[in-house]
């Protein structure tokens, strides 16, 4: 099988879109490894289907508009569905396409070990279970710091809450919520949303939500 039809079957495990599949598993391969993919390339493997293709990538977080209004937080990002337009990739969305191009499935621990030893990240041994454990604490898609805490805790990562959060953040596992839910988030410590796609991995987060809308 081609890179493409591997990570379109990684999707699979999922994502419940056949006839969007083949296209954005094209464009997905296409912008892994390389800085942003046009929207002009999008419609050129999409048609008709470009926006819709483009939406979903979004929900998902496989795809994050370049554009912003003043910061790289994704619910930040301007969301714009025309000619000149370019999304990037998450760090950690790029591991896990490396990955299923290779083998055909979604495989968030080899991808999270992979990402952080590349980063040279001393704990990168531990980085798989503190993911798991970020995935596990998650609700509606989100976790706050003092769960992170205790995720580190757990996966034998101590004194380092504050330094693991800026880890994460840099390899797209979470990114801050500039606008909370509701007041009690907004009192409490800080609230991160959890990318979608590591917490629709099979067995990853039981009972968390699979979407990034």
């Amino acid at each position: 099988m081609t890179a493409a039809q591997n990570i379109q079957n990684a999707l699979a495990a999922f994502l419940d879109e056949p006839g969007l599949a083949p296209a954005l598993a094209e464009v997905l391969n296409k912008c892994r490894g390389r800085s942003g993919v046009f929207y002009e390339e999008i419609a050129a493997a999409a048609g008709a289907d470009a926006a819709e293709l483009i939406l979903l990538a979004w929900d998902w977080r496989l795809l994050l508009p370049r554009r912003s209004s003043q910061c790289a937080e994704w619910d930040d990002r301007i969301l714009a569905l025309e000619p000149g337009e370019i999304y990037d990739m998450a760090n950690i969305v790029a591991y896990l396409l490396d990955s299923a191009a290779k083998s055909g499935t979604w495989d968030v621990d080899d991808a999270v070990r992979a990402l952080y030893a590349a980063m040279r990240e001393p704990h990168y041994r531990e980085m798989p279970a503190l993911v798991r454990g970020i995935c596990q604490g998650a609700q509606n898609g989100c976790i706050n710091a003092a769960k992170i805490h205790t995720a580190c805790t757990n996966a034998g990562i101590h004194g380092l809450t504050g330094a693991m959060i800026g880890i994460l953040k840099g390899g797209g596992v979470i990114s801050p919520k500039l606008m909370s839910a509701s007041p009690a988030e907004k009192k409490g410590s800080p609230v991160y949303e959890v990318h979608p796609a590591l917490l629709a991995a099979p067995g990853m987060a039981e009972g968390a939500i699979s979407s990034g809308s």
